[in-house]
C-alpha cells in the first residue's frame, strides 16, 4: 500500500480542501481509487500546473505525481516536490530511463504513480496527444490502470491567460484496467484505448455541457497563443484587454465569452474558437516556412529577459537582456550588456518544451538552454515552428 506521507496527510485536509471548494471543482468516480487494489497507475490528461494537486486534494489514496524536471530547479520547490510530497522528476522532450526505473522501483514499493502523458498543457483546450511509448510503458510496468479525465479545468485558467476564472469544473474517475486485461490487449489496441479515453477535448466538452467559466479578464494573454492575425496575417501584432483580442496592424477585433467562443466586432475574423483559430496559423506557420527565404526571420524580434545555461544540475544566468530571433535554419541571441551572440540550429537540437513564465527548454547538442521571453510574447510560435522543422528533416532522412 502506499505510505501517504506527513506533509500530504496536513495538506489533503486543509489547503487540498481548500483548493478544490475554491475553484467549485466536484469528482466522480473517485471511490474507484479506494476500492482498488495498490499500487496502480493514474494517467490524465494535462490542463494546468495544478492538476496533480486537484487529483490529489480529492483523492484518499497517495499518488506519486511525475512533474517537469525544471520544477525541482525551482528554489523551495525542490524540497517539496521530492521530498515532501514523493515527486518523480521527468526531463521534458527527452526520453529519460532514469524516470523509467523510478517509477517502476515505486510500483514494486507499493506506491501509486500519477503522470500525464501529453507531457506538457494544452494551449487551446485540445490534446497535445501521445505516442505508442505509453501504451508500452503501462505494458512493462503491469499494474492496473486508472484514467482520470479532468473535464473543464483548462478553463478554470488557461495556459495563456493572465487571471483565473469561475465554473463548474469536473474530476471524472473512468473505470479501471485491470492488469489481467492489459496483458490480453496488444500494443496497439492499449494505445486506441488510451487515445479513445484519454485525449480529453474542452471544446467538444463544452459544446455538449454548456458551462459557462466566467472572469474580468476573459481575453487576456491570449496572444501568448494566437500570434496570428487572421485578417492581416501579421505575426505578433495581436493584443488583448478584458474580454477582446485586436490586431494593432489591421482592423481586426473580435470578443471571447464566457464559453470560449468569439463574436467578430471588427474586420475578418472567421474563427468560432480558440482551437480553430489555432489550428489555422499553426498551416500559416508551415507555409511561411516552406516560402521563407534561407536565414531570413520569420517572425519579429523577441525581447529576451532570461538566457540560461545548464551546468552540474543548476541554471547559470547567461543574460537577462538581449534580442531573440528565428529563421528557418534555427534561433539567433544577440545581447550587447554583456556583449554575445550564440546559435542554436534546429540541426542540432535534441528536443524544445515549453515550461513555466513563457520559457523556452531546449537541449542544443546535449546541453540544456533556457530563453525567457518578455511577458507578453509567445513562446509557442518558436516550440511550434521547431516541430514543424524537425518532423520536416526527419522525413527528408527517411526519404530514398
Amino acid at each position: 500500500m502506499s505510505k501517504t506521507p506527513l506533509f500530504i496527510k496536513l495538506a489533503r485536509p486543509t489547503y487540498g480542501r481548500y483548493l478544490l471548494w475554491s475553484n467549485r471543482i466536484r469528482s466522480e468516480g473517485m471511490e474507484i481509487l479506494t476500492e482498488m487494489r495498490e499500487p496502480f497507475l493514474i494517467l490524465g490528461n494535462h490542463s494546468q500546473v495544478y492538476d496533480p494537486f486537484f487529483v490529489s486534494a480529492a483523492a484518499k489514496v497517495h499518488i506519486r505525481w511525475v512533474a517537469g524536471a525544471y520544477l525541482f530547479k525551482l528554489y523551495g520547490l525542490k524540497m517539496l516536490l521530492g521530498r515532501w510530497i514523493g515527486g518523480i522528476s521527468k526531463q521534458q522532450g527527452r526520453s529519460d530511463l532514469h524516470t523509467i526505473r523510478t517509477i517502476s522501483d515505486a510500483l514494486k514499493r507499493g506506491d501509486n504513480v500519477g503522470l500525464f502523458p501529453e507531457g506538457t498543457r494544452t494551449w487551446d483546450g485540445e490534446s497535445v496527444g501521445f505516442d505508442e511509448a505509453t501504451a508500452k510503458l503501462i505494458k512493462i510496468l503491469k499494474v492496473p490502470l486508472v484514467i482520470v479525465n479532468l473535464e473543464g479545468i483548462y478553463a478554470l485558467k488557461p495556459r495563456w491567460a493572465d487571471k483565473k476564472r469561475v465554473g463548474s469544473p469536473v474530476l471524472r474517475i473512468l473505470p479501471p484496467l485491470s492488469k489481467e486485461a492489459i496483458a490480453t490487449m496488444s500494443k496497439e489496441e492499449l494505445y486506441s484505448y488510451l487515445v479513445e479515453n484519454l485525449s480529453f477535448s474542452y471544446k467538444r466538452w463544452q459544446e455538449e455541457n454548456r458551462i459557462p467559466f466566467k472572469g474580468k479578464a476573459q481575453a487576456e494573454g491570449l496572444q501568448r497563443a494566437l500570434y496570428l492575425c487572421p485578417d492581416c496575417k501579421s505575426i505578433s501584432t495581436l493584443e488583448t484587454k478584458k474580454d477582446i483580442i485586436r490586431c494593432t496592424r489591421c482592423s481586426m477585433s473580435a470578443r471571447l465569452d464566457a464559453f470560449d467562443q468569439f463574436t467578430t466586432l471588427q474586420g475578418y475574423n472567421p474563427f468560432r474558437d480558440v482551437p480553430q483559430w489555432h489550428d489555422w496559423e499553426k498551416e500559416q506557420l508551415l507555409i511561411k516556412i516552406q516560402e521563407a527565404e534561407p536565414g531570413t526571420p520569420i517572425f519579429p524580434t523577441d525581447r529576451g529577459v532570461l538566457f540560461q545555461r545548464g551546468e552540474d544540475n543548476k541554471l547559470v544566468t547567461l543574460s537577462k537582456d538581449f534580442s531573440l530571433s528565428l529563421n528557418d535554419e534555427g534561433m539567433q541571441v544577440v545581447s550587447s550588456n554583456p556583449v554575445l551572440f550564440a546559435q542554436f540550429p534546429f540541426s542540432k537540437m535534441q528536443s524544445m518544451i515549453i515550461n513555466a513564465k513563457n520559457t523556452i527548454e531546449f537541449y542544443h547538442d546535449e546541453k540544456l538552454f533556457r530563453i525567457r521571453i518578455e511577458k507578453e510574447g509567445s513562446s509557442l510560435k518558436y516550440v511550434e515552428l521547431f516541430h514543424m522543422s524537425a518532423f520536416a528533416m526527419k522525413a527528408k532522412k527517411e526519404t530514398p
